[in-house]
């Protein structure tokens, strides 16, 4: 689910810490290093998004940010701010050339490096591992 975050509200904080875990801590940044990805171009998303994409009223950037049970993608339409919270058990993760596909259930975001390098991006290979070692967790033996 898309939250609005324009204006804080309470209500919509407590749900996407119960969704994807309460924010990193000032000690955990620190050893671990950055939790939040450099910024990405939307180039396409599912209709649920309503982005315009032919628009260019607006620019089309996002970013995601690590929490210790999912991600967050955050992104603007115009002069509304968004939040997408996905538990790491509905995300799943596409890359293909140079775009990133992240689904939950049926809603996608496809996104293009906002600065094109020639290694994958640090913050993605940070977000694999975490989820790998999330669903470790739950694995039978």
């Amino acid at each position: 689910m898309v939250y609005n975050t324009t204006r804080t509200d309470p209500n919509i904080d407590a749900e996407v810490n119960l969704l994807v875990g309460k924010p990193f801590g000032l000690w955990h940044k620190i050893k671990n290093g950055r939790i939040g990805s450099e910024p990405f171009i939307i180039q396409q998303a599912s209709p649920s998004f309503a982005i315009n994409l032919d628009c260019n009223s607006y620019e089309r950037k996002c970013n995601m940010e690590l929490r210790p049970s999912g991600i967050i993608v955050h992104f603007k339409k115009k002069y509304t701010s968004f939040m997408w919270p996905i538990p790491f058990h509905h995300l799943t993760i596409y890359s293909a050339a140079s775009v990133i596909s992240i689904y939950q259930h049926t809603d996608f975001l496809k996104l293009a490096p906002h600065i094109p390098t020639k290694n994958s991006s640090p913050f993605l290979q940070k977000l694999l591992k975490s989820k790998t070692l999330h669903s470790q967790q739950y694995t039978f033996q």
